[in-house]
């Protein structure tokens, strides 16, 4: 059956074996010169040179010190953004200590986006000659210098014994510190300052105007004494005066030390 198309008139029974072989040649050749073409602009991309290399996040850490982890320059090739490169890249910038992870990706035909995500200060400690520097929650030491800029966290004595961080202690700090998240967050203002006895494994809270002292006391029984704390800021809210120590060590009880009255002289 004939049909009409653009006018002019084609009969399916018009093409016979040869021309059908023909047309599947042409096909053919067609598609291998298209694959030829891609071939050649993937190497002609892959010869080209780095246009642009962007790095995000980095705050405590120098952007050159992120391209000398990731050894990458200008001068490297668009190769360098293949998927195994940027893992490549990825290892070893993830070898920076004061950095926790990264995303390594293509930016663009001539371009590599480096992000960074640095660790982060979880408690500050006093260190050698007089130093604040801080710990990630992990237990990695973060110099002042460089970390100084997200310095909100509470100050640990005795977690540091001169070379290394005490992990256990750290573990019970990092306790702490989220159940009273969890629970209430003025909490938190209370914790702005925690003395260790390392040799009791006992925690003494030191309140941010100094004049009152928290005995925590070991790391049991987190919970059921941050709510008898929390029961008694709503308490001493309603009360003038700050007593000398709030002691919520013992079961169903909390011990609050008065402070000492003045002494008044006599004529």
């Amino acid at each position: 059956m004939a049909f009409r198309l653009f006018s002019q008139t084609y009969d399916p029974t018009d093409f016979s074996p040869e021309a059908r072989a023909g047309a599947i040649s042409q096909l053919i050749v067609i598609g291998l010169v298209i694959i030829a073409i891609l071939i050649l602009a993937l190497r002609w991309k892959s010869t080209q040179n780095v246009q642009s290399i962007v790095i995000e996040g980095a705050k405590a850490i120098r952007p050159e010190e992120v391209m000398a982890m990731a050894s990458l320059t200008l001068a490297d090739t668009t190769e360098s953004a293949s998927s195994s490169r940027l893992a490549h890249i990825r290892m070893n910038i993830l070898k920076h200590p004061y950095i926790k992870d990264a995303i390594v990706e293509s930016n663009g035909i001539r371009g590599i986006k480096i992000q960074v995500m640095e660790r982060e200060p979880y408690i500050a400690f006093p260190s050698t000659m007089g130093r604040i520097d801080y710990v990630d929650s992990s237990g990695i030491i973060l110099p002042y210098d460089k970390f100084s800029h997200n310095s909100d966290v509470p100050i640990i004595h005795g977690i540091y014994d001169g070379s290394k961080i005490n992990k256990t202690i750290l573990k019970n700090i990092s306790e702490i510190i989220e159940t009273a998240k969890m629970k209430d967050i003025g909490l938190q203002e209370l914790l702005s300052e925690i003395d260790v006895n390392s040799i009791k494994k006992e925690f003494t809270f030191i309140t941010t105007d100094g004049e009152t002292e928290i005995k925590f006391g070991s790391a049991d029984n987190i919970d059921r004494k941050l709510e008898k704390l929390r029961l008694y800021m709503l308490h001493a809210a309603t009360r003038q005066g700050h007593p000398r120590y709030v002691d919520i060590r013992w079961k169903n009880q909390i011990v609050i030390g008065k402070q000492p009255l003045l002494a008044s002289s006599g004529n």
